[in-house]
């Protein structure tokens, strides 16, 4: 007994301490009251709009009721948590739930409370409903589509963005405007004198580089010269071009037998005046120059063919070639018949 009074001594300050703390909070913070709102629980789009078809069903029905709209208010949740897809809302129910615990207090006034309830439950439904109609899907192309179908219309036709020429002449553009501002500004010109001055640059400046155009294009005129791969130097003779083909042809070259065969023909139709020498002429200029009624006009024409096709078309060249070639240069003279044009023939 004596042990006992020292232990109920040292308890005395943790029971005064509880003592204490439930004279500030009340019991009813430590349970949950019959008219608080019930635990929380997700609902889906479909349970979402049935609660608010449930509330204005009640206050159609009960809405003299008190006891109705006691219960109503009772069974609301402190806010509704609604999923919709990969999407949560969270509607706070205190709109519904403070207007019916007036109308309880007050039964007198709860036609307008009751209307104006009305017309907020209607606003809930219309957005949740608005809620169950999926966007449609849309793809890229489908977009770039119509798109391209809008801008296709008369009122954008011709709105493009500007190019790197446009981005190029806004940028000389400016520098002459910033060079003449330093040259003008001091002076205090108008705008408009600056610019007819840098028009006035840039018109001179076109001229300048026209002029300086013409006069290298005139300069060059008479020094063009045609490229004449494969003419023949104006030192050789038609003798010497003949030489060359017949060792071209023993040697079984018969391309170079075919080109030195041509080129011997023309030297020795402008030895005796037939065509004029000018060994800048292409060998379809050379042709034209003879008469189609002479008689060299054919020989020279098939040496011609044979020689575009061997030198110009790199057609392989055979011993029949040179064959044909020797007849036409005999034709032409070059060669007499009797005369070898192959050696051992």
């Amino acid at each position: 007994m004596h042990a006992s009074g020292p232990s109920i001594l040292k308890r005395a300050p943790c029971v005064v301490l509880v003592l204490s703390i439930l004279a500030v909070f009340p019991m009813e913070v430590f349970c949950q009251s019959t008219s608080s709102p019930v635990s929380q629980q997700s609902l889906s789009l479909h349970e979402y709009i049935a609660e608010l078809d449930r509330c204005s069903a009640i206050l159609n029905s009960s809405a003299g009721n008190p006891a109705a709209l006691h219960d109503l208010r009772v069974s609301l949740r402190a806010d509704w948590k609604v999923t919709v897809g990969d999407a949560s809302y969270s509607v706070a129910t205190d709109w519904l739930a403070g207007p019916l615990a007036g109308i309880e207090k007050n039964s007198s006034a709860s036609g307008d409370a009751l209307a104006h309830i009305r017309q907020k439950l209607d606003a809930y439904r219309k957005v949740a409903r608005a809620l169950e109609i999926p966007a449609a899907p849309q793809s890229l192309a489908q977009s770039r589509i119509r798109l391209n179908a809008i801008l296709s219309a008369r009122e954008f036709r011709g709105q493009q963005g500007p190019s790197w020429i446009d981005a190029l002449k806004a940028r000389i553009w400016s520098w002459i405007i910033r060079q003449l501002e330093r040259l003008f500004g001091g002076v205090g010109r108008a705008k408009s004198i600056g610019n007819m001055v840098a028009w006035t640059v840039i018109v001179l400046a076109c001229l300048l580089l026209l002029f300086w155009t013409v006069r290298f294009l005139m300069r060059a005129g008479p020094r063009s010269e045609m490229n004449l791969s494969g003419a023949t130097p104006l030192n050789r003779d038609w003798h010497r071009w003949l030489r060359d083909a017949r060792a071209a042809a023993e040697r079984g070259e018969y391309r170079a037998a075919i080109h030195a065969a041509y080129w011997a023909a023309i030297v020795r139709m402008e030895e005796t005046n037939s065509l004029p020498e000018d060994r800048s002429r292409t060998p379809r200029e050379s042709l034209r120059l003879i008469q189609k009624e002479s008689a060299e006009y054919a020989p020279l024409l098939q040496l011609t063919r044979r020689f575009e096709l061997v030198w110009y078309g790199y057609r392989s060249a055979t011993a029949a070639d040179w064959g044909d070639a020797v007849r036409q240069l005999e034709t032409l003279g070059c060669l007499r018949s009797s005369t070898p044009a192959i050696s051992g023939s």
